[in-house]
């Protein structure tokens, strides 16, 4: 694998056999065979259209929040994107960059004043990976506030498109099947209101998520199934956890891998998990609703080997 190009950019920040665990929020991951932190995103598109030059395999991550990887690592480069760049306007909309992190951005249109995104307080990840993923939460997604994104395209170009063109759904979108990359955008406009009110409001959201959610110290990547279509239209989703409660996951472990005792969707590290194991106990959860209830699982949390 020829990388000089990539060194003669980047020097020595380009890394090799970098552990992944540590960047992963449920700390499993082997290692890397290159890594590379960017923070601007022209650094961003030169190593991507590096990488497919030279057929070099690439990653691109963030928040690393919605992932497991391979106890023996990836091949290729693998990409941590660190872009932050924001700029906010007075029409109550912000162009922000992808790296960006979510909760951050949910604290900062708080404090001034602009309401709207405290559904996504305490959500883990980059607001450009809520977005390709198609996260929310409380019946709401992230990309209901999208305006326009520069998109890095599969074949190494940049365009600037709509929200439409992404194709963001509940936990999927177009954009991702595609290998898009959203670069910068544009989200809002935001409405007005108290700043007091929606702090207080964030706040009240992240400590309903710390209730139901593994704190830091529990290792976790979220809830690990897709919740259920609704019975009928404009209904809420059912939640796979309900499901899984039922089927008697909670309390199943595979090594260290265990389900979390308040939470029957969500698989914890409980000290030194591998990602085989988290898989085979995802293997088991699926199976003990599929035998009660018929319903075949979707996973959220996506698998890299």
């Amino acid at each position: 694998m020829s990388l000089s190009t990539l060194r003669a950019r980047f020097g020595g920040r380009l890394q090799s056999h970098v552990p992944l665990a540590p960047y992963t929020t449920l700390r499993i991951g082997g290692p890397a065979e290159y890594l590379l932190e960017v923070h601007t995103a022209e650094e961003l598109i030169a190593a991507y259209r590096t990488c497919r030059e030279a057929h070099i395999p690439f990653y691109l991550f963030a928040g690393c929040s919605n992932l497991l990887i391979s106890d023996r690592g990836l091949t290729g480069l693998v990409l941590i994107n660190k872009t932050d760049s924001i700029v906010w306007h007075e029409d109550y909309t912000v162009a922000v960059a992808g790296g960006y992190n979510l909760d951050r951005l949910v604290s900062e249109t708080c404090e001034r004043g602009w309401a709207d995104l405290t559904f996504a307080a305490g959500i883990p990840g980059s607001l450009g990976g809520a977005l390709i993923g198609g996260a929310g939460a409380f019946g709401h997604l992230v990309c209901e506030y999208l305006q326009t994104a520069d998109v890095l395209r599969k074949d190494g170009t940049v365009e600037a498109v709509s929200r439409d063109d992404l194709g963001i759904g509940y936990r999927a979108s177009e954009a991702k099947k595609r290998g898009d990359i959203i670069l910068t955008m544009k989200m809002g406009p935001f409405t007005p209101g108290s700043k007091d009110d929606l702090l207080r409001e964030a706040d009240r959201i992240r400590a309903e998520r710390e209730i139901k959610h593994p704190g830091p110290k529990l290792p976790s990547a979220g809830s690990f199934f897709k919740n259920l279509p609704p019975l009928e239209p404009g209904g809420h989703r059912i939640p796979a956890g309900k499901y899984l409660e039922e089927a008697g996951a909670k309390g199943l472990r595979v090594g260290d891998a265990g389900v979390f005792k308040k939470h029957a969707n969500i698989i914890v590290n409980h000290g030194h998990a591998t990602a085989e194991q988290v898989n085979r106990l995802a293997d088991l959860m699926a199976e003990r609703v599929q035998e009660k209830f018929g319903i075949l699982l979707e996973r959220e949390v996506q698998y890299l080997c």
